[in-house]
């Protein structure tokens, strides 16, 4: 969590620091013209007079969606020294052509585009950016823009030192970008290697898909990867965003387990799939403006659709939906921002083209939280799975002992089984005889070992078996249980323990407690079962039970053996028994001693 936490503060500082860089970078009024013909040229645009400019309004991107008409941009600079470039910040345009001219003269002219070699670009940079030249006078840009994608182009002047800081935060933030979807894929995959749970196979391929889509929309994988192979990108942005949409529509199904939660949602993302197939197969072998809208109005459709879809899930009872909405939420707006944007619906902007990247942070973050979720629900299903197995042995083991004597040894198979799995009696819910075993052995140890007392109680129910053939078995295990109930709430330290030894006989261990005490405790037991009526059925009269108790107190030494507590309070308890029962019993070496009524 500290780690989700510190990526978070970094990313907050660095996006803060780039808006800060932005709100520094000169801007200038920007005129512009759509050739829908496309036979202007360049001679032709200079000349046309001022009312066929149409004039971008201050503060907002020129953004004309998806147009693959000839687009003209004219930019005047005021006289300048070197060192300044002039930015277009949106690197999937096809071609782009920058003139420049100072009155009549041309000073230089460059022309690139991702539909050519990353090298025709005069400066390597994710973005087109072109440096201004020096001159003493005004000098004017015209900038043509044509793509068969998204056409936007926003402009930005910035003098050599503004650019140099600009490029730190942002690379710094790209990154942590990478850093956080690398870390995430990775996390992930290992947890599926161990859960084998195809929600996370999913998952790691929605990380992977979102991050290749928005260093994609960055540029950053056509300066990296293949700068020399221009024809990838017309092959890789609407098939990717494709396979984003299809990997996270599958991850949803499989998250939210949509098939048993909401069939009909479950029915609507399948279509999702099948269309994101469509989609895929179209961007590689289709037109690229038309399979570009296609995917760009599928996000803005599968967006809010998917949000729905997780919203009624919730309402249906799948509690990991709740996480699912909560940690969608930032990772589908910011795409559906950028997604609108790209139709030009809305103004691009810096904010629209980080959007994707902030939803991804923010949804990596907070899904991982989720899928942690997801592990303790299914390690609560899996143990109230064990629960509900170790009750139905129970109660088969019950039946067969019942029933079938000659099955005795596969019962005891079942019951070792049973010991192994719990430490709990099944009738009682106290302490078994295991769990007393261990307890007994490591507080022998310890009391050894600091030199302090230990005491043990031994009691046993008296005449339970003329009960058990008066009453039957169902009375005699209801006894049992209040028997056990009653001695409960006198035991009240944290390191005693009260354990069912065995049929109608309890133990209790005090660590820590002198012969006196020990006395006092067995004779609260005994009067606590007799003044605890045992009600019968039918509005019988209620049964009346005493106990036989037996008490011995030690401080062991290492010539003592735990055996000698047992059959010192065992003595004592067939001594209480002898001597006419309902009694608590002292051991003595020389013979127990009966403890008189408190």
């Amino acid at each position: 969590m500290k780690a989700y936490g510190s990526s978070l503060l970094c990313w907050t500082l660095l996006s803060v620091l780039a808006l800060a860089n932005v709100a520094e970078a000169a801007s200038y009024p920007v005129d512009w013209l759509r050739s829908s013909a496309g036979n202007l040229t360049l001679d032709g645009v200079r000349q046309l007079p001022a009312d066929r400019w149409s004039q971008v309004p201050p503060g907002e991107t020129l953004n004309v969606g998806f147009d693959d008409a000839d687009i003209w941009v004219r930019l005047t600079l005021p006289a300048n020294q070197s060192g300044r470039y002039l930015e277009i910040g949106y690197p999937l345009l096809d071609y782009v052509q920058v003139h420049w001219f100072k009155g009549s003269q041309r000073l230089s002219s460059f022309e690139t585009g991702d539909r050519l070699a990353f090298d025709s670009r005069p400066v390597p940079h994710r973005h087109f950016l072109f440096p201004v030249p020096s001159s003493a006078e005004p000098i004017t840009a015209f900038i043509k823009v044509q793509s068969e994608g998204s056409v936007q182009v926003p402009i930005q002047i910035s003098d050599a030192a503004d650019l140099i800081t600009s490029e730190q935060v942002d690379y710094g933030w790209q990154a942590l970008f990478l850093g956080i979807m690398i870390a995430m894929a990775v996390y992930n995959a290992f947890v599926l290697t161990l859960v084998r749970n195809p929600a996370y196979f999913w998952y790691v391929l929605t990380v992977v898909a979102s991050a290749l889509v928005v260093l994609n929309f960055n540029g950053l994988l056509f300066q990296w990867f293949w700068p020399e192979s221009p024809t990838v990108n017309r092959f890789f942005t609407a098939p990717m965003v494709s396979v984003n949409i299809l990997v996270a529509a599958m991850f949803a199904i499989s998250f939210m387990s949509l098939r048993k939660y909401s069939p009909w949602c479950y029915r609507v993302m399948q279509g999702v799939v099948g269309i994101s197939v469509l989609g895929f197969f179209y961007g590689l072998f289709g037109d690229y403006q038309t399979s570009t809208v296609f995917v760009s109005v599928l996000a803005v459709l599968v967006t809010p659709l998917s949000f729905v879809i997780g919203l009624v899930a919730w309402r249906n009872g799948q509690v990991l939906a709740k996480y699912y909405v909560i940690a969608w939420f930032p990772f589908l707006l910011g795409h559906l921002v950028n997604a609108i944007s790209k139709i030009g619906v809305i103004p691009r902007s810096d904010l629209t083209d980080t959007a994707p990247q902030i939803g991804v942070t923010l949804e990596v973050m907070l899904m991982s939280f989720a899928l942690a979720s997801r592990i303790s629900l299914e390690r609560k299903r899996r143990q109230a799975a064990q629960e509900r197995t170790l009750e139905v042995q129970r109660q088969a083991n019950q039946t067969l002992e019942a029933r079938v004597q000659a099955r005795t040894e596969e019962l005891e198979q079942v019951n070792e089984r049973l010991k192994a799995l719990t430490i709990t009696d099944g009738l009682t819910q106290v302490a078994n005889r295991r769990r007393f075993d261990d307890f007994l052995a490591n507080e022998f140890k310890r009391a050894c070992r600091h030199q302090y007392p230990l005491s043990l109680i031994l009691l046993d129910i008296d005449h339970f078996k003329r009960l058990n053939d008066n009453h039957g078995h169902l009375v005699g295990d209801d006894c049992l249980v209040r028997v056990a109930s009653a001695c409960s709430e006198l035991i009240h330290r944290s390191s005693d323990l009260l354990a069912r030894y065995g049929g109608e006989e309890f133990v209790v261990l005090l660590p820590d407690t002198p012969e006196t005490g020990a006395v006092h405790v067995a004779e609260g037991l005994r009067k606590a079962v007799a003044a605890t009526p045992m009600p019968q059925a039918n509005g019988q009269t209620p049964l009346r039970l005493t106990i036989s108790v037996g008490v011995a107190s030690i401080t062991p030494t290492r010539d003592h053996d735990v055996a000698d507590l047992i059959r010192c309070a065992d003595e004592a308890l067939y001594a209480a028994k002898g001597a006419g029962r309902n009694l608590v019993m002292m051991f003595r070496a020389s013979g127990s001693e009966e403890v008189e009524s408190l």
